[in-house]
């Protein structure tokens, strides 16, 4: 039963920070760290059976202490991360269990990913093998030209803007890392990887409050939601 697939989450935290001047990993968002607030959601959501973080090397013993002071008993470990997102991600799929099933691989900015949330999208995986975090389009939205001016306005009912997790077979993984581990950082999603392999990738839509802190005007946005939820 699908109930029973092993997924090993990937939570990517390894930036430079440079827009926040803080590391917003760390920062407290209503009083937990960002980083724990998307630790305790991968602990509760019940498709995950283990968590490994991926982050700059100076803060694997703050996260260690952060997962044993908010009792992430799924926390494998933190491990250093690589020269950009997917290069990172790549090393912490080398970390995951020999019996994993499948990979969910989550921003640790995206605090107010909701438990309910990870394991949808984990589930529409274990039926098609790659699986996104999505929500409509709200704007409209202009193709830009080289010299600045509008060139298109696609159909909006047709647009989506992804976020994380995004959740993929071990399998589909595997395949990916080993044909793009030359060009990671041409791809601004692994999920796009996955496209360029011609699979299917399905979308989960999650909620508008799934956003990413990297400005310092993201944090009372983030702690608003977090209040009203």
């Amino acid at each position: 039963m699908s109930e029973n697939k092993f997924v090993s989450a990937v939570i990517v935290a390894a930036g430079s920070a440079s827009r926040m001047r803080k590391d917003k990993i760390v920062l407290p968002l209503d009083g937990i760290p960002c980083i724990g607030r998307t630790l305790l959601a991968f602990e509760k959501a019940e498709t995950v059976k283990e968590i490994i973080v991926v982050t700059r090397a100076d803060l694997i013993p703050e996260i260690d202490g952060i997962a044993s002071e908010y009792g992430i008993s799924k926390y494998k470990k933190a491990v250093e991360g690589g020269s950009c997102r997917q290069e990172s991600a790549a090393i912490g799929f080398g970390e995951i269990a020999p019996d994993c099933d499948y990979v969910a691989v989550h921003d640790g900015a995206r605090p107010l990913i909701s438990p309910e949330e990870i394991d949808g999208v984990n589930r529409d995986a274990f039926s098609c093998g790659c699986a996104i975090c999505a929500t409509k389009v709200k704007d409209t939205i202009k193709i830009m030209d080289s010299e600045g001016f509008v060139s298109e306005t696609p159909d909006r009912s047709s647009l989506v803007a992804v976020s994380t997790p995004q959740t993929f077979s071990r399998e589909i993984y595997n395949e990916m890392v080993q044909r793009f581990r030359s060009s990671f950082s041409e791809f601004t999603d692994d999920s796009g990887m996955a496209e360029a392999l011609g699979h299917k990738v399905k979308l989960y839509f999650c909620s508008y409050s799934n956003i990413k802190i990297t400005t310092p005007e993201d944090l009372p946005v983030a702690e608003n939601l977090l209040r009203n939820k």
